[in-house]
């Protein structure tokens, strides 16, 4: 669909935004987008029609590369477009998912960010590029990283080994002495005979007898202040 629709386009487009996300192998929150996502090198004149959202936005040629054939933002100017672009939650998933692959770094973040000049949004991608961190290994875990500080919960450490008995575990999200675990609904697909819930379940019971308060979570806990709540509660508790 992307080629196709560079193919129908002017020569001076590239595939960009949310398209471009897609093609470099980053999450979005909300999957694929209806219509493919273009940028034209030039300040305004966007548009949009049945397939194609062009964004009308100055092109540094630091900013274009290409990739599977086709013209289309770098992995650095795609995550700062979006950052200007998306909700606050949704920009950190894709700037999460983009410094896990290491296909960038928060340098060229920064730097990229800085040659998209004055435009809206600006001011919130300012705020999206220093919260982004690669640690985060899953939209899952990401969204979970924008609940806790929409709602002014501490910054918890992220994939943190503990060591109990001579055994090593590695938890999602750490505060002092409070263990969080995000569980996405494939935690266990595959698993047989439920092994992995067995396995789950001694490793959460070995870091509480070590003294760890530990707390899970799934999607329907980030809708509302209650896991935010227990969060703190615990963290002032400890």
């Amino acid at each position: 669909m992307a080629r196709a629709a560079l193919d129908a386009a002017s020569s001076n487009l590239v595939l960009s935004h949310e398209s471009a996300a897609l093609a470099w192998g980053f999450d979005l929150w909300r999957g694929a987008p209806e219509l493919v996502h273009l940028t034209t090198d030039r300040p305004t004149g966007g548009r949009i029609d049945r397939t194609r959202h062009v964004h009308a936005h100055r092109l540094d040629a630091e900013d274009v590369t290409e990739r599977h054939g086709l013209p289309i933002t770098t992995a650095a100017r795609t995550v700062a477009d979006l950052a200007c672009a998306l909700p606050f939650d949704e920009a950190v998933c894709v700037g999460d998912s983009a410094l896990r692959s290491r296909a960038v770094t928060s340098e060229l973040l920064a730097a990229a960010l800085a040659r998209c000049g004055r435009r809206r949004g600006t001011a919130k991608a300012r705020r999206v590029l220093p919260f982004v961190d690669g640690r985060s290994e899953s939209i899952g875990e990401s969204r979970s990283r924008a609940y806790f500080d929409r709602f002014d919960v501490p910054a918890p450490d992220l994939q943190v080994e503990i060591v109990v008995d001579g055994k090593t575990f590695r938890v999602d999200f750490l505060w002092d002495g409070v263990v969080g675990e995000f569980d996405g609904l494939s935690k266990y697909a595959g698993d047989q005979g439920g092994d992995a819930v067995v396995r789950e379940k001694l490793r959460e019971d070995a870091l509480r007898a070590a003294g760890y308060v530990v707390i899970r979570w799934t999607w329907a806990d980030l809708a509302d202040g209650r896991l935010a709540r227990r969060v703190l509660a615990a963290v002032a508790a400890r």
